[in-house]
């Protein structure tokens, strides 16, 4: 056999050990991944698990059982280091250390255009699509109904995840809307026009300008229409 020959044999006999190698690493990390997610019950379909650190070298004949042990209580996001212990007839074959990346999923109403703040987000505003929320700290909103008597709490970004964060329940009273002002005490009731200078929610005190005197006065908002002045 020629030099060449020889050099391509090796190639080939050189590829096929990578080849088997790589193998094995790719069976024990699709092992690692299902005791993983077995440990923690994870739903397939929301978390998908990649192997990103391993450096244990096996294949099926080395070990016949693994246990898979994380290393901290913290939930099962992001990257998560992991004991792992090779066993084969109940004996120790090795030990190390891996980590793994866990990433979570869910479907979420994400802006399909800019939504400028105290604008409702309407319906040509945002789809629905899967998205990851693995470093989401907020909860997603993942339906159409839980933007009901919603708007904006600050501009929202074309392509944006909607979340608890960027929505709030719209304001009983509007700043500039026009409103009833009720004085009231044990012996009388008297009521006026006023404009709202600040929004707020039923329970809550704001400031109301008299339409007639323009005097700026102190109230709380009784509903959507009526205000009653502070007394104290």
């Amino acid at each position: 056999m020629n030099k060449g020959g020889i050099i391509t044999l090796l190639m080939t006999v050189l590829l096929m050990l990578v080849s088997i190698d790589a193998s094995a690493d790719t069976d024990l990390d699709r092992l690692l991944c299902d005791k993983i997610a077995a440990y923690y019950d994870l739903d397939p379909v929301s978390v998908e698990i990649e192997i990103r650190k391993n450096k244990i070298r096996a294949d099926e004949s080395d070990y016949d059982s693994l246990e898979v042990v994380p290393m901290s209580n913290s939930e099962p996001r992001g990257l998560v280091p992991f004991k792992v212990s090779l066993f084969k007839a109940g004996r120790p074959v090795t030990k190390a250390q891996i980590r793994a990346r866990i990433s979570w999923f869910e479907y979420a109403l994400v802006t399909t255009d800019a939504v400028r703040r105290h604008d409702i987000v309407t319906l040509d505003k945002f789809g629905i699509e899967k998205v990851e929320t693995t470093y989401l700290t907020d909860k997603v909103l993942n339906s159409p109904e839980q933007l009901n008597d919603r708007w904006a709490r600050k501009n929202i970004k074309k392509g944006q995840i909607i979340t608890t964060a960027l929505v709030e329940k719209i304001p009983a009273v509007i700043s500039g809307k026009n409103i009833d002002i009720i004085y009231k005490t044990e012996a009388m009731e008297i009521s006026a026009a006023g404009v709202a200078l600040e929004a707020g929610y039923v329970g809550e005190k704001i400031r109301v300008r008299n339409s007639q005197s323009r005097k700026v006065i102190a109230c709380t908002i009784i509903d959507g229409k009526t205000v009653q002045v502070n007394t104290h």
